[in-house]
Parts: structure tokens; sequence; C-alpha cells
């Protein structure tokens, strides 16, 4: 998701891709992002204006729960934001028309070549905002504009009709300000807190992986991995994640055909990984499952219950020691009883987190960390039933 500065930034990323551009195509030309009207006053002899004309809210992507939103919790969804954009060229002289030609060529060229905004170019161009860690990238797209509709545009804008091309950019997600609603989890479901189980019936040789305990884990925790065909060679786990660098793959020690174990590595960061078996034959020869999720949970490192006391405005701000460090790019929440907070910004990877809720009343608060949408641990067993952990929680005075 990105902040409201991401509109910004998706005009500040255009300027830069086609000043490059153009500026090399056509040496001397400006680009500026100024309404039409106000263009011919003080503009350099040649020069693109880049116009933001209108946005839309995009219906389908309206409809979504925000990311790292689980069954039973409430958020308001981000807003989806398509931005319409003007790219009118202007230049004067003796060959004013065909050096405009030059500078629309140009910039088609470059925005053709750039289908969609690159996080490093977005980044560099407008590093006020986090619309470089958006998870969708924004792509630029032409659109075809009718007569009538580019007459009407020129109307509104009060300014003498030039050759220009229409461009949108989709999709810009705004988060919304709205804090999600995360309830606290069931512990039991029925006397027996049983469901159903089915399980295919499976045959072939190629080995399959069938499932992955626990589900949650911690870092150095050791995961036992079930499936069949695991006999047919050396197994190893390899780990992978859709935005960070994985593991090398790591040793796994086998128990049965059915069945191998393998330890998590100490420094692994939270969130959800996709965890795959991978067989060596005696040739070299290596064959791999397909992969099941298993979730890595963060850990609150600090002393717990933690104590907080609120400034005179009311406002409440705790500091976060969590283990393993998180990452630039990661989504941290603090679950303050049902209360979701956002983490404050972190350039770089950290295991110290700052967070700032208002209007917080007096009282005891369960606490969770939630990073990439996996909580640090709440609940534990006691004599097999289980129950919330006492400690994990802040007091507010």
């Amino acid at each position: 998701m990105s902040d409201t500065f991401a509109v910004a930034a998706v005009t500040d990323t255009l300027r830069s891709i086609l000043q490059g551009a153009v500026g090399r195509q056509v040496p001397g030309t400006v680009v500026t992002a100024r309404p039409p009207d106000e263009v011919t006053a003080e503009r350099p002899p040649s020069a693109l204006n880049v116009y933001l004309y209108r946005t839309a809210v995009d219906g389908g992507w309206r409809n979504l729960d925000p990311a790292g939103t689980r069954p039973g919790e409430t958020g308001r969804p981000a807003l989806p934001l398509v931005l319409h954009y003007l790219l009118t060229p202007y230049a004067s002289g003796e060959a004013e028309e065909s050096t405009a030609h030059r500078i629309l060529g140009a910039a088609m060229a470059a925005l053709h070549d750039h289908a969609e905004l690159r996080p490093a170019e977005i980044k560099r161009a407008a590093p006020f905002s986090d619309l470089h860690q958006q998870s969708e990238r924004v792509r630029i797209t032409p659109v075809p504009v009718s007569t009538d509709d580019i007459s009407k545009l020129w109307t509104a804008f009060q300014s003498q009709y030039r050759a220009s091309v229409a461009y949108e950019a989709r999709i810009v997600l705004i988060d919304s300000a709205v804090p999600t609603r995360a309830p606290l989890p069931v512990l039991r479901r029925g006397d027996h807190d049983r469901g159903p189980e089915a399980a295919a019936n499976t045959t072939g040789t190629h080995p399959t992986l069938r499932a992955v305990a626990p589900s949650v884990a911690l870092p150095t925790d050791e995961l036992v991995l079930t499936g069949t065909r695991f006999d047919a060679g050396v197994p190893t786990l390899r780990l992978t994640h859709p935005f960070l660098d994985g593991p090398p793959d790591r040793p796994a020690r086998p128990v049965s055909a059915t069945e191998v174990r393998a330890q998590l590595p100490d420094k692994l960061a939270a969130g959800t990984w996709s965890a795959t078996v991978v067989l060596t034959t005696a040739d070299g020869t290596r064959r791999a499952t397909r992969p099941l999720p298993v979730a890595v949970a963060p850990r609150i490192t600090g002393p717990l219950p933690m104590e907080a006391e609120r400034d005179p405005k009311g406002v409440l701000l705790l500091k976060v020691k969590c283990a393993p460090p998180v990452r630039p790019g990661q989504h941290v929440q603090l679950l303050v009883g049902d209360r979701s907070v956002q983490a404050e910004a972190f350039p770089r990877a950290t295991d110290t987190l700052r967070f700032r809720l208002s209007q917080v009343v007096p009282g005891r608060y369960a606490l969770r960390l939630r990073v990439d949408g996996v909580d640090s641990p709440l609940v534990e067993s006691a004599d097999e039933r289980p129950e919330f952990t006492a400690d994990a929680a802040v007091v507010v005075t």
C-alpha cells in the first residue's frame, strides 16, 4: 500500500522518466507539470507538459480487503486511484510544429518502454513517498480520447488546442487511516476442537508434500514435513519468499518415507514463507515437491507485560523490541486489544519499533505484533486447554 503522497509520487516519477528520455532526443526540452492555461506564460522554448486532469476510483479494487486482513477482521479497503494524464508538447521558433512533434514522439516512445513504474525509479524520483513499497505495480497505458472529448477538455482549460496524448496510471493504492479491527482468536471450536479430515488417494512416483507442522513457527523451530516418496533421495528444505531473499537449502533429517524434519534458521525474517522438500539422487538429479506455506512468527523480546502512560493529550507511544529484526518493505502492525496501528517508518532493518495510538482508555490490553500478516504468539496450552498468554499485554495508565 501507499501513503497520501502517492499521487504526487506518480507525477514526479513520470516527469523524471520523460525528462531523461525527451532531454536526450530533443536537447533543451524541459518537462513541466502545470495547468495548460498557465504553460504559455514564462515557459522555455521547448517543453513537455504533464498534466493530471482527472482521477477515478477503480471499483474492483475498492471492494478488496486490506492486505494482511484475516477472516473475522474488519478494515477499510485501500483507496484505489486511476490517474489520467495529458501530455502536451510546446515549442517556439521557425520549426515550432516539427519540434513539438519530435517531443511528442520521444515522450510516447519513453512511456512505451516504461509500461510500469519500477520501484527503483519511484524511490529515486519521489523519496518523500512509500509508493515504491506498493506490491502492485503502477502501470502506464495510453488512453484513446475522441475528438469530442478532447475538444471539451481544451474548452475547460480555456486554452488554445494543441496536439496531445492521454495516458492512465493504474493502480495507486492509498492506505486507509481507519485502523483495522482484529478480534482475539477463538480458543476452542466444539467439545474436541476437531474438524473434518480428507486426503486424496494419490498414486505415483513423484514426491509430494502434504503437510507442514507447525503451521506457525518461530525461528530455530523444527518443522515436520509429511508427504510421500521422501526415500527417493537425500532430502533438503528450501525456503522461498516473494520479496525477501531466502536462506540456502537446509539439510533435512529423514524419519521415514513419509516424513522428514528440518530446523528453521535462527535469523529467518518473520512472514509467510514457502517450504519445499528437494530430493537429490545419487546421480545428482533433483526433484522438488510443490511448496506449502509456513508462517514464521515474530516475538516481542522486551519486558512483558508492558507498562505505558499516556501523554497529556491522551496519546500513547509504545516502543516494542522484537526478534527477528523487521526489514524495510515489511508490513508491521501492533494489535492492542482489537485495535490495529501501523509502525512508524523504519528506513533500515531494526529490532525496535515505535507505535503511536490516540484515544486509548486506561486498562489492560492483549498485545500482538503482526509482521506481513503473521502474529506473535498469544496463545499457550495449559493442561491441554488453550489460554491467552498472561504476560503478552500492555497496561495503559
